[in-house]
């Protein structure tokens, strides 16, 4: 789980260096005007009013790029919350071996486990016939 904060943070990281390295461009194009110093063109005036036209076209979508992102991260964590269980035997998954559910509590959550009847179980226990329930697995 820590390993994949980690990446998370990585990512964020790298699209708002990646938004923050096209506002300088657009800094550099506007008020240095690096394509006349440096790349041979013709030169132009400074307009601040399209540098900030352009600056926050850049932001806008730098924004609705990281909320996107962090979206697909809390959806990712919901979908990885899931608990892999045994439709047979009910036990766990945890970290490639297979558990108990009562050992999977203790281990991922410090709970101890106690058994007991359902309102419901016991309304159909009760209605069982009694050489049914004596066959019963449990």
């Amino acid at each position: 789980m820590q390993k994949q904060r980690h990446y998370e943070k990585l990512i964020l990281l790298l699209e708002l260096l990646g938004f923050g390295g096209v506002l300088l461009l657009l800094w550099l194009d506007e008020y240095v005007d690096v394509p006349f110093r440096y790349l041979g063109a013709v030169k132009t005036p400074a307009r601040p009013q399209e540098f900030w036209f352009e600056a926050v076209a850049v932001l806008l979508l730098g924004i609705a790029v990281v909320a996107a992102t962090l979206w697909v991260f809390r959806r990712l964590r919901v979908l990885e919350d899931f608990i892999r269980v045994c439709s047979w035997c009910r036990k766990v998954e945890v970290a490639g071996k297979w558990v108990s559910f009562e050992d999977y509590m203790k281990l991922q959550h410090d709970v101890k486990s106690t058994h007991g009847i359902c309102p419901e179980c016991r309304a159909g226990a009760s209605k069982r016939p009694a050489a049914e329930l004596a066959a019963a697995p449990f």
